[in-house]
């Protein structure tokens, strides 16, 4: 008995599957207890269950399945009970005897019919052992072995009382090194789900796109490095609050945003979106995730202003186009009409009335260039020393012939002396200031033109009695195709281009140009061009 038991310990030993150590078990009653059906179950003392974990009968290995599972009964009805309570093993050479008590029996054949005995009739098996085993004391199985042909000895119990201790240890092993494999696995997918977690996180990083991630209650959970770019709050202020403390007026922002449900394609909408008491245009696309909702935005602010800047530019060009261009038209056919007769006078006036509208035409399109060649760096500025109280006198002598009846120029200072910068586009300055002064003054009044000298600087000064300009859009005037009266109904003629040209000119010369205003009190425009 002992070299068997040590045989069956280390054959049992040989594999770390439960499935093939029932297998070499069963093997190796074969050879020492005859038998024609081994069945192993194991006991959940938790649930007081009974299942069964392997069978094998007349040859044939069956499907555990098959059986039904058994609740524990009281002591002595029910053999597999038994052995539960008392913890020690059962033979009996009379098993269609012991089925009569009130325990619940099946009967299986190699096919896998089952049939409960003795109701359906009488048992095949004459013999049976029931043998426990056990896990530090307590029971949590039973190996039963029948045979329908020979009685079971006490020798033979002993033996399989040895076997089954060899089994169950062989067992548990095999268990535990699933349970080690399965945990090895778990943390290997663990690693890889936080691995992939990490990679997700850094692409979110990564991507130019803003990513906010809202739990249900519009809690921020997630605010990548662009969402801070976009909307100026860092990551650690948005997280943890609702998303309304970063965006003013969410809930009616939210309403517009179409949310992608499934796997149905996300649609991009572009809305306003207060962020800080600033006006951002962003385009949303959201998608919903089970646990609340991600939105993705870009920001397009300047793609809006870009094509408001489009808007205004055609508009404004078209506007200033149209008048001269209708006037060189309507001048141009009449004098060529052939059954008018104009005097001398008339068509000298005709003539006049072309060329003014051409030089007109002219000056925009002159404008329009400068503005594109200023954008794109092309313009050409001289850093020389420039008698700036000179260029002052030379552009008031040219322009006062231009100026309206109603407007008074004055020239004040003249002891400004020298500063750096270029006496072509200094004037080209200046015309533009003394154009908008005299054009914003509608009801007439005196523009004055002053010269400083500063502790650095040259400043020159244009004053007006004008419509002045409200404090709101004072930096904005230096915008190009900027109007006040964006209809274009009650501002003067112009392109909306010369404050624009006239700082670009002063900043290329290495100068710095400004404003002060007030409504209905008059402009005062001034740059300051430095001295050597």
């Amino acid at each position: 008995m002992a070299r068997l038991l040590l045989e069956a310990a280390r054959h049992l030993g040989e594999t770390l599957v439960p499935e093939r150590v029932y297998d070499r078990f069963r093997e190796i009653l074969a050879d020492a207890v005859p038998h024609e059906g081994v069945v192993v179950s194991s006991y959940d003392e938790r649930e007081g269950t009974i299942r069964c974990e392997y069978a094998w009968v007349d040859g044939e290995r069956l499907a555990p399945e098959i059986f039904p599972p058994l609740q524990l009964g009281p002591e002595g009805r029910g053999m597999q009970s038994t052995v539960i309570h008392t913890g020690e093993s059962l033979l009996t050479n009379e098993v269609a005897e012991r089925v009569k008590d009130s325990g619940t029996y099946y009967d299986v054949d190699r096919t896998g019919t089952l049939r409960k005995v003795p109701d359906e009739g009488p048992p095949e098996a004459r013999s049976a052992m029931m043998v426990p085993v056990k896990l530090e004391g307590r029971v949590v199985g039973v190996v039963q072995l029948m045979s329908s042909r020979e009685p079971y000895t006490r020798e033979q119990l002993e033996l399989v009382e040895g076997l089954v201790a060899q089994m169950a240890a062989a067992v548990r092993n095999a268990r535990l090194h699933e349970e080690q494999a399965r945990l090895a696995a778990a943390e290997a997918a663990a690693r890889a789900a936080a691995a992939e977690r990490e990679y997700g996180a850094r692409v979110l990083e990564a991507v130019g796109d803003g990513i906010a991630g809202l739990d249900g209650d519009g809690v921020v959970r997630f605010w990548n490095r662009a969402a801070e770019l976009v909307t100026g709050v860092p990551a650690d202020v948005a997280t943890g609050r609702p998303v309304a403390d970063v965006f003013t007026g969410w809930t009616d922002l939210a309403a517009d945003i179409p949310v992608s449900e499934g796997h149905a394609p996300a649609h991009a909408v572009t809305l306003p979106a207060d962020v800080g008491g600033r006006e951002l245009w962003l385009s949303f696309v959201a998608v919903r995730m089970r646990d609340g909702v991600v939105y993705a935005f870009r920001d397009l602010t300047l793609e809006r202003k870009l094509e408001e800047a489009k808007s205004d530019f055609i508009a404004t060009i078209s506007h200033e186009l149209r008048t001269p261009m209708t006037a060189v038209l309507g001048a141009a056919q009449t004098l060529l009409r052939p059954d008018l007769e104009l005097s001398a006078e008339q068509s000298r006036q005709l003539l006049e009335m072309i060329a003014t509208q051409a030089t007109r035409l002219s000056q925009v399109t002159e404008e329009v260039l400068l503005a594109g060649r200023l954008d794109r760096g092309d313009v050409r500025v001289e850093a020389t020393q420039v008698d700036v109280d000179a260029v002052v006198r030379e552009t008031v002598t040219a322009v006062r012939p231009q100026l309206p009846g109603t407007i008074e120029l004055e020239v004040r200072g003249g002891h400004a002396g020298d500063a750096l910068g270029d006496p072509d586009r200094l004037q080209q300055v200046l015309l533009n200031l003394l154009d908008n002064a005299a054009k914003y003054s509608p009801a007439g009044g005196t523009v004055v033109i002053s010269t400083e000298r500063l502790e650095h600087a040259v400043r020159v000064s244009v004053e007006d009695e004008g419509m002045g300009i409200p404090a709101a859009e004072q930096e904005r005037v230096f915008e190009k195709f900027y109007r006040a009266d964006p209809n274009l109904t009650r501002s003067p003629a112009g392109t909306g281009l010369g404050l624009y040209i006239s700082r670009e000119l002063v900043e290329r010369m290495g100068g710095r140009m400004g404003v002060r205003s007030q409504p209905d009190a008059g402009s005062l425009f001034h740059f300051d061009l430095p001295v050597r």
